[in-house]
Parts: structure tokens; sequence; C-alpha cells
């Protein structure tokens, strides 16, 4: 019986209650939660074992799959777990040489944006989009959809007074520090119609 009970538990869900941008609480399952394409769940075990690394948030210092590991944790499930972690870990082996970018992108992720964080900056490419997994897409927009908001689509998204380096400020080297944005939702645009964009086109919008 005592083996069944921890069975149960192991598979029960894992539900927080987070803060959202006003302040208020609101119910909502973690990253691990988020079914997967495949229909499987992680379990709340699961989940908890491969993020206890997140107690303690890397360095610049630390080896890359370490940062990636950390990283991956703060993700809001938006996205499959294999693109993910190839974006993730581009990400960090173009800030490896670049240390104080990489430890503000450890900082503001790991916080989850409660202390202030510098540019986090990245080339940009002359179509101004970023290839993963062969996908396309604007890389300020792939990195707020993976650790802000899983269902943002690219017109939503302004850049805070303070970045210094925003997608829309044209410079050579582009910021994708995630809470350097903030999201404005377009009048007339519901949810239903942002699922259907993201499900009817190839590209990462």
């Amino acid at each position: 019986a005592g083996g069944r009970e921890g069975w149960r538990h192991a598979r029960a869900p894992l539900v927080v209650v987070v803060r959202g941008g006003d302040g208020q609480p609101s119910a909502r399952p973690p990253e691990a939660e988020v079914r997967r394409r495949d229909g499987t769940l992680l379990s709340a075990g699961t989940f908890r074992s491969r993020c206890s690394m997140s107690l303690n948030p890397p360095t610049s210092n630390d080896a890359c799959l370490s940062i990636v590991h950390s990283l991956m944790c703060h993700r809001q499930g938006g996205e499959n777990e294999s693109f993910a972690k190839r974006a993730i870990e581009s990400l960090v082996k173009k800030l490896k040489e670049k240390k104080d970018e990489l430890d503000s992108l450890i900082t503001a992720i790991t916080t989850n944006g409660s202390h202030p964080s510098k540019c986090v900056t990245i080339q940009r490419t002359l179509d101004g989009r970023l290839q993963v997994a062969g996908r396309k897409g604007f890389p300020h927009v792939i990195y707020a959809r993976l650790w802000r908001w899983p269902d943002l689509h690219k017109n939503e998204l302004k850049h805070a007074k303070f970045c210094q380096f925003a997608f829309d400020l044209k410079y050579d080297s582009v910021c994708v520090n995630p809470y350097h944005y903030e999201r404005v939702v377009s009048p007339g645009i519901g949810e239903w119609q942002i699922g259907l964009s993201l499900q009817n086109t190839g590209e990462y919008i």
C-alpha cells in the first residue's frame, strides 16, 4: 500500500500560485505539468529532480551544460523540450565570451525579472531573424516566449525605455533579455486567433 501511495504522489499534479504582472495571484500549472506534443506529462517528482539545481543559480564561469539546465527549468512550456533546449544552448554559447551579459541573463531568468539586469545581446542577422532547429523567428520573440509568454504574438512586444539594444532600435546587436520587453496585446486579437495563427504557419511568427 505504501508503494502504491508513493506512486500516486509521484504522479499527482503540482500546482503553484504565481503572481501576474498586476501582482494578483493566478493559478497556473508549472512547465512540468504542460502536456507534451506526444501526449505525455512530466510528473512532479521528475520536475523537482531535474530542476533541483535551479535553487542555486549558476554563473558565467560554470559549464554551458549547467547553465542550460538551470535556464531550462524556468521555461514556460509553450515549446517542446527539444526546441527550447536548442534555443537556449545557442544563446548560452553566443554569450560565453560575454560573461557580464551571460550573468545578466542568468539573473533575469532565475529571479523572474525581480532583480535589475543589463541588456543581453546577440548579433543581428541580415533579415533580423534567428534560425533554431530549422525554424526562423525574431530572436527577442523566441526568448520572450520561452521564458515569459508562451502564447506571445510577434507584434505584441514593446521594449522597455531602459533597453539600449532593443530589436526595434535597429542596432547591429539585439537585446534578447525577455525582461527588457513588455507585452502589449492588440485590441481585437483573441487567444483563439493567436493559437490559430501558430498552428497554420510553419514559421516561428
